[in-house]
């Protein structure tokens, strides 16, 4: 027999998301620009054109929750892992790696494929969310070749990817919140609201 693993996360309410692993054997800022003294001051900027375009915002977090959301998604679909025999529970482990690998490619090309952040707090969450799920996807993409490769009786190898498949899921599911990321922009955070991707 083999332990299931599950592990849960929420985002943005009360989507969850569980993943089986199995397991065999237990189953400084810059100066400031000196003003010429006979320059006249310089018109101040109309806070209108330096405003932050709502609609912009509202597009842009539909994009960044929408990647996450796809994510969650996904991995709810993710295949049951078991099987009586070593062959087999070696197949379902690749099945499993392969599906999560396959959700996190595309989370990785959503996020990539994002504009530019209309706010600066936005482009660091994008930055931070991208570089988890880069890990995580490298990680379940090394676990599967690990695995594929072996015997199929190696039974630490089987160990080892689940222990990648773990490692894995530890990066992502540190970025599942993407409304929380961006909490510290005020235009951010009111476009989340009615961004549709952002819904629970």
């Amino acid at each position: 027999m083999c332990a299931t693993r599950k592990t849960s996360a929420r985002l943005l309410g009360t989507t969850g998301i569980v993943v089986a692993a199995l397991a065999l054997t237990g189953c400084a800022p810059d100066p400031a620009p000196q003003a010429a003294p006979a320059a006249p001051s310089p018109a101040p900027v109309s806070s209108a054109s330096s405003a932050t375009d709502p609609a912009a915002a509202v597009t842009w977090m539909n994009g960044f929750c929408g990647a996450i959301k796809g994510f969650v998604e996904g991995n709810n679909k993710m295949p049951t892992a078991g099987g009586e025999t070593l062959e087999a529970i070696k197949k379902s482990t690749s099945d499993q790696l392969g599906h999560y690998a396959g959700i996190l490619g595309k989370t990785v090309d959503d996020l990539s494929v994002l504009p530019a952040a209309p706010v600066p707090a936005g482009e660091t969450a994008k930055k931070d969310f991208l570089a988890k799920y880069t890990a995580a996807h490298d990680k379940t993409v090394k676990a599967k070749a690990d695995l594929d490769a072996a015997g199929k009786n190696d039974t630490a190898a089987q160990g080892r990817a689940v222990e990648g498949l773990i490692a894995a899921q530890k990066d992502a599911h540190s970025a599942l919140d993407p409304v929380k990321a961006v909490l510290g922009s005020p235009e951010l955070t009111t476009a989340a609201a009615t961004a549709e991707r952002c819904r629970p």
